[in-house]
């Protein structure tokens, strides 16, 4: 407990350095780390602990919680002063100003920051080579504090050797970078998104971040305008088996749960534009209003030219319903773009760290349920974008299990407003042996009321000619996917859907069915998922974004994990 005390007070010293703006007085902070590791040693180098280090049934544990002291004072002498001595060489109100990021302060700190992680490194593996313990406390410890400083040296050792060096490409310093946001909308649903309603520029020149205007999907779908390097599966679900024959322009790219694919066919629409024969293009970043009414929360309120305030609360409501219940169609993606860019310029006017640490885990949380994905053509910056969860795609982690559920709206309308998605998961198999066995109830609810099918605007309730009573009536055609290593099995129905028949996307095991959800009813797919044997959580749901942060999900019985 002694042991214990000493180091979280070392944690503590940095905290409360952190929150109090003490990090000016970064000797002093690492003095303070310093003497509360070494007391932390010194206890368990002391006679005591060398006696209790022979006793039988402990001893083993004892020698480790010594080793593991041993190391950590060993960085908290050698390693941290390193990294505070080239965090003193950079100045930080140099690295931002006058509206440009400057690298030049990072990049000259580089062989310092190399100095730093090869201790870091070296330390990292000395603690990985630590011998796990009987005692279960001890070992528990040993293994959280080896994940943690495995992945502090992954990344310390992936910036000295890739991402600082990267940084003037990256900044535009060595060429301009220019990255393509497609505003995408829920209310008409596509499978990793919704329908691209407009799309914008944000181009980096010499560290300068600009967003250019957003500009009406037609300029990006001429006649000819099309993704062509769909797959043979892709162009089979969804151009030529229907009911909806997507034309898969610039509106129908999201229908891919894979962020990579959406990328491909992007770029591959941008290289037949004007913009992109003299543009190259560095990623794309897809966001819905969702993801602009997270900026609006941290940023603060935008008034439109029409004195219509959007704010933390209202602004997803009103650009996926209001606008077009409101304006004409053609006003309403450009107030997306309004909104956007008034965000983007006060993001870029006020790096305040309180306000972009906000940010930082709103986008996390919104890029997990799909409400953003950012995908960069750069490997590396890739690489980062895949480290921290920014580029969403379908099920392929065997260890942490999901059912991808992806809905392509087949009625051209803005019904994704109305219809209520829910899942209810319900485990099966507490007391016995081998992979986790699960049933899953997945809910669609048509909330449009019989009066405003008849009443509301035709671009919001649909208008396909050969349906001339479907008004208000959602048209769904869904692909389930089974859990990476797992199976989907024994599906039912209940209301007005077909049964889900096996097929195949881009080699996964699919399930594909077609459902009319009119207003005021529902309909319900029952089914068993067997997930991986190397399965470590609980199923979890990959799904279409609603127009809601996050996806209505129910655990109605969980098994303890084992």
């Amino acid at each position: 407990m002694l042991v214990k005390h000493h180091e979280e007070a070392a944690i503590a010293v940095v905290k409360d350095a952190v929150k109090k703006h003490r990090l000016n007085d970064l000797d002093g902070v690492v003095s303070d780390m310093q003497k509360q590791t070494r007391a932390a040693k010194n206890i368990t180098n002391g006679p005591l602990w060398s006696f209790t280090e022979k006793l039988p049934g402990i001893k083993g544990s004892m020698r480790v919680v010594r080793m593991m002291t041993d190391v950590v004072d060993d960085m908290a002498q050698d390693t941290v002063p390193k990294f505070a001595d080239a965090a003193q060489t950079i100045d930080a109100k140099s690295i931002y100003k006058n509206g440009s990021i400057n690298a030049e302060p990072i990049v000259k700190a580089l062989p310092e920051l190399e100095t730093a992680a090869q201790s870091l490194q070296r330390y990292t593996e000395e603690f990985d080579r630590i011998p796990t313990p009987r005692i279960d406390i001890v070992a528990n410890a040993l293994n959280s504090s080896r994940g943690m400083l495995d992945m502090a040296n992954y990344y310390m050792q992936a910036a000295v050797d890739e991402y600082i060096p990267n940084l003037p490409t990256w900044l535009g310093y060595e060429g301009k970078q220019t990255y393509a946001i497609l505003a995408m909308t829920p209310g008409e649903m596509r499978a990793s998104g919704g329908l691209i309603g407009a799309v914008g520029t944000v181009t980096i020149t010499d560290g300068k971040i600009e967003i250019g205007d957003f500009e009406a999907n037609t300029k990006f779908a001429g006649d000819n305008i099309t993704a062509r390097n769909l797959s043979e599966d892709e162009n089979r679900l969804y151009r030529e088996e229907g009911p909806m024959n997507l034309n898969y322009d610039v509106r129908d790219i999201a229908n891919s749960p894979d962020t990579v694919r959406v990328a491909d066919y992007f770029r591959a629409i941008w290289d037949q534009t004007e913009i992109g024969k003299d543009t190259e293009l560095n990623g794309i970043v897809l966001a819905d209003p969702l993801m602009v009414q997270s900026l609006v929360k941290v940023l603060g309120d935008v008034t439109l030219p029409n004195g219509t305030v959007l704010t933390g609360t209202n602004t997803a409501d009103f650009l996926i319903n209001t606008a077009y219940k409101e304006y004409p169609a053609e006003e309403t993606d450009a107030m997306f773009g309004t909104v956007a860019k008034a965000c983007v310029q006060r993001l870029m006017g006020d790096l305040d760290a309180g306000k972009m640490a906000k940010l930082a885990s709103e986008m996390l949380t919104l890029a997990h349920n799909r409400h953003l994905a950012v995908y960069s053509f750069d490997p590396t910056m890739q690489q980062i974008f895949w480290d921290f969860g920014l580029t969403p795609t379908f099920p392929l982690d065997e260890a942490k299990p999901e059912i991808g559920i992806y809905i392509t709206e087949n009625n051209p309308s803005k019904m994704g407003w109305y219809i209520k998605r829910s899942t209810k998961i319900t485990q099966l198999d507490c007391l016995e042996d081998g992979p986790a066995k699960y049933h899953v109830e997945y809910t669609i609810r048509n909330t449009m009321t019989d009066e405003e099918s008849k009443t509301l605007p035709h671009y919001i309730t649909g208008i396909r000619s050969e349906f001339p009573d479907s008004h208000g009536t959602s048209f769904e055609k869904i692909v389930f996917m089974p859990p990476a290593g797992g199976t989907m099995s024994d599906f039912e129905v209940t209301g007005n859907g077909a049964d889900p028949v096996a097929d195949s996307l881009n080699y996964r095991l699919i399930y594909t069915t077609i459902t009319q959800v009119q207003p005021e009813s529902e309909v319900t797919y029952s089914f068993d998922v067997t997930v991986s044997p190397d399965a470590k959580r609980k199923l979890g749901v990959d799904e279409t974004p609603t127009a809601s942060e996050k996806p209505d999900v129910t655990y109605v019985k969980q098994c303890p994990v084992q």
